[in-house]
């Protein structure tokens, strides 16, 4: 197989979608409307995938938890969550839109955790990973206000149980 022809079977596999429709699945190739939609409504598909929605119920949903469970996506997510706890440690709280620099370092020993379970190789729970990709984008969670210790160290506990993949056979 020539190198142009591998890239477009690779390509043509990553955009077809299988979808759920009651309890029929169907499959179909990703389109311009689910791209932009998996784009632009970034962090509300990412509510939904942490809060349990299943990926194969949209196109869009689908698309953004294929991209957040992605290596590359999981690398970032890692070194975000490693850079939020080196800031704080360092004193550079001025640096960082992350504010209450206490908080960090009280939970700084789960964060490090989460960093390492979802930069480890294996697969991953797309939950957990929307979980965290919330964690460090919602300027109103714990990650971000003095005083949300407890409440900090409790979402990233449960994000860590998030990750795990549960086999349902």
């Amino acid at each position: 197989m020539t190198g142009a022809r591998k890239r477009s079977t690779i390509r043509r596999a990553m955009s077809t979608l299988l979808l759920t429709h009651g309890d029929a699945v169907i499959e179909r190739r990703a389109g311009l409307r689910d791209r932009l939609e998996a784009r632009l409504r970034a962090g509300s598909l990412d509510r939904e995938l942490a809060s349990g929605v299943a990926p194969e119920t949209c196109g869009a949903l689908s698309l953004r938890a294929r991209a957040l469970i992605g290596p590359g996506a999981r690398s970032r997510l890692a070194r975000q969550l490693r850079r939020v706890v080196s800031d704080a440690r360092g004193g550079h709280a001025w640096m960082t839109r992350v504010a209450p620099r206490p908080e960090v370092l009280d939970a700084a020993a789960e964060l490090d955790v989460l960093a390492d379970r979802i930069a480890a190789a294996g697969p991953v729970d797309v939950r957990g990973v929307a979980q965290a990709q919330l964690l460090l984008s919602d300027g109103t969670g714990p990650l971000y206000f003095r005083g949300a210790a407890g409440e900090l160290r409790s979402l990233i506990a449960r994000t860590i149980d998030r990750l795990e993949v549960v086999d349902d056979r």
